[in-house]
């Protein structure tokens, strides 16, 4: 993963200066990046949240993520898979910061599919655990009444399908990739 400055994590050829390096010779379209937003891992009471921790918690981490869907765009990048977890869908006690930005982040995923589906880019999210993405998931409760169905997920196998020219018809959607915790 390439570092992005501004807290987003970025795999697949952008990096921190903007630039992108796309599959393909010049002037082709392709290629895939996956953005792992930088969600505040850190529990907080949402009525101790300050002016100055909710820009970092929730503002930073959209606003990043839209400043890296639109370099990619822009440097002819076709698949563009985002990475939240579950709490932006479920909301977690002392992570409303994080379950906000994550929910929010979702939202622009399909909105960013619907306006640059005409260019042949596709934009899909994964929804991972909680636990690959906050200090305490526990302190935030439970994602479900039940426990996960299977003991483990390992979501790249799902990142790397949405990154590939094989998922073309795919987009808008969030896969959720938590072994059966949230459903």
């Amino acid at each position: 993963m390439v570092g992005v400055s501004g807290g987003v994590g970025v795999s697949g050829g952008v990096g921190e200066s903007g630039a992108a390096a796309v599959r393909g010779g010049a002037g082709e379209r392709g290629g895939a990046v996956v953005i792992r937003p930088r969600f505040d891992p850190v529990a907080r009471g949402f009525d101790e949240i300050s002016d100055d921790d909710f820009q970092a918690a929730f503002e930073a981490p959209l606003q990043d993520t839209i400043q890296a869907m639109q370099r990619a765009v822009a440097a002819g990048v076709t698949r563009i898979v985002v990475v939240v977890p579950t709490t932006g869908m479920s909301g977690g006690d002392h992570y409303a910061h994080t379950a906000m930005a994550a929910e929010a982040v979702r939202v622009l995923v399909k909105s960013a599919a619907r306006q640059w589906g005409a260019l042949g880019v596709t934009v899909n999210a994964v929804a991972v655990d909680p636990a690959m993405v906050i200090d305490d998931p526990t302190l935030a409760g439970p994602v479900s009444l039940a426990p996960a169905a299977l003991d483990r997920a390992d979501p790249q196998a799902v990142i790397d399908f949405l990154a590939s020219e094989a998922s073309g018809d795919v987009t808008g959607q969030t896969i959720v990739v938590d072994g059966g915790l949230w459903m």
